[in-house]
């Protein structure tokens, strides 16, 4: 017991049963009763997960599921990585779909998110997908300019010229090949990648939770993708098209 201990109070920093305030999310919650070992190491090993995000900007549903895992991430302390994954490369390698343009958009940010990963590091990852998205999504542009987009995420607006540097697609290819690996070939955005051993395509819903119920679901599907090797699947279709959160700023 002094183990679990240790660790349960190394991880989370507050008392290891009863309630406690959680003051991230303004609310009080319950860890499981310390008699229970196996449950306090359950929940311990949802925090400080190893997550991969694959994403591309062009797509509505994989923004909606990223608001969220960004909430998430800050009260579960993950350890989140954005990896690109192009749905033209995908889905259209011929270009000569019905929605060929957007996905070129799609294609030519993530090479520019690239460079930038390249130019500064993987902090700038997330600046710029979300300004992209915030102009794309919610503020309905059709196609935001990179320059302008970069600005906004204090990046130097050179890094632009990536945009059509198809040098880029060999990175691009290899971070979907990993995603694709584990997941399967029927996949597409939003995939996440757990610990590095198990991906799942989604969750994919509209509008995303917040708060307390942001937190539930992550602790579910966590606990599904690494407790349960037997799962593949679980679907309905959708009725509803993209609803989405509040602005980012």
């Amino acid at each position: 017991m002094a183990a679990i201990t240790a660790v349960m109070t190394s991880a989370v920093r507050t008392p290891l049963s009863g309630p406690y305030m959680d003051r991230r999310i303004g609310s009080e919650r319950n860890y499981p009763n310390s008699s229970e070992p196996g449950l306090f190491l359950r929940f311990v090993s949802l925090v400080h997960m190893k997550i991969e995000f694959y994403f591309d900007p062009i797509c509505a549903w994989c923004w909606i599921t990223s608001r969220w895992i960004s909430e998430v991430a800050a009260h579960r302390e993950l350890d989140l990585t954005w990896r690109p994954f192009s749905l033209a490369i995908k889905n259209d390698p011929e270009g000569t779909g019905e929605y060929t343009p957007r996905r070129m958009w799609g294609l030519q940010g993530l090479r520019v998110i690239e460079s930038a990963r390249q130019e500064v590091g993987d902090e700038a990852v997330a600046h710029i997908y979300t300004e992209m998205g915030a102009r794309k999504h919610n503020d309905g542009v059709e196609f935001p300019e990179f320059v302008d987009i970069l600005r906004s995420a204090g990046m130097s607006p050179a890094l632009a010229n990536a945009a059509h540097d198809e040098a880029w697609d060999d990175v691009i290819k290899e971070s979907m090949a990993a995603a694709l690996d584990l997941a399967g070939e029927q996949v597409g955005v939003p995939t996440i990648v757990y610990e590095g051993r198990t991906a799942y395509f989604g969750p994919v819903m509209s509008p995303a939770p917040t708060g307390e119920a942001a937190l539930r679901l992550w602790d579910s599907l966590a606990t599904l993708a690494t407790d349960t090797d037997g799962f593949f699947e679980l679907k309905r279709t959708r009725i509803i098209g993209p609803i989405f959160g509040e602005r980012p700023t």
